[in-house]
């Protein structure tokens, strides 16, 4: 569970729906957001208020420097290239519902919502973002900008690589690897290794397509 922060300062890239969920958990737990960012601020949820234009307009007169970002987006490959142009401090942020082990770690600018389990000795990645009410058994390793969807439940020792998205309420069985940019479709089970860039959708999961981003 996080503890709730005194007086602690953040800035959130991205202002669509995905950043409404990520705002209130930083309210809730004692955040103030200065600022808020978007590359189509006229394009935004009707709830975000006073966007700023983001840094692919102009990366060098954006603000980079100040308080630690929130990237807000819910694309996984936005979300990287997002990351890897800013120039800032990185702030993570866990609602106070969720259940973490001690024995794991939580990567900077990584989103863990309402609900979610992280078992021991799991490794979360940079720019994650674990769903409302995902279950993440233990010793799972969890790659850069993935997504692990909501409901949706990964066992012991399973792997998921950078950039891949785990859809609602998919099922991983143990000690299955998934590789990088990879999806898994919604209600998917997953039995078997997953190579990278592929997509897989079904129960028992198999690969509809491969492609390269």
């Amino acid at each position: 569970m996080s503890p709730k922060s005194e007086n602690k300062n953040v800035r959130i890239y991205g202002a669509g729906g995905h950043s409404q969920v990520i705002r209130e958990v930083l309210e809730q737990n004692g955040y103030t957001v200065t600022g808020i960012f978007d590359d189509k601020p006229t394009q935004t949820h009707r709830a975000s208020k006073n966007v700023t234009m983001g840094l692919r307009e102009n990366i060098e007169k954006f603000p980079h420097n100040g308080d630690p970002v929130i990237i807000a987006i819910g694309k996984n490959s936005e979300r990287a290239e997002i990351a890897n142009f800013l120039k800032s401090k990185f702030e993570k942020t866990i609602h106070h519902s969720a259940i973490i082990s001690p024995t794991s770690k939580v990567g900077e600018g990584t989103v863990v919502f309402a609900g979610a389990i992280i078992q021991p000795n799991t490794v979360i990645g940079k720019h994650v973002i674990i769903n409302t009410g995902a279950s993440v058994d233990h010793d799972n390793v969890i790659g850069d900008y993935a997504h692990v969807s909501p409901k949706a439940a990964l066992c012991g020792h399973v792997e998921v690589g950078e950039g891949s998205h785990v859809g609602v309420g998919a099922v991983v069985i143990p000690k299955i690897k998934i590789g990088k940019w990879c999806t898994i479709g919604a209600g998917s089970v997953i039995i078997a290794d997953v190579p990278d860039y592929a997509t897989v959708v079904g129960n028992p999961g198999k690969i509809i397509k491969t492609v390269k981003p």
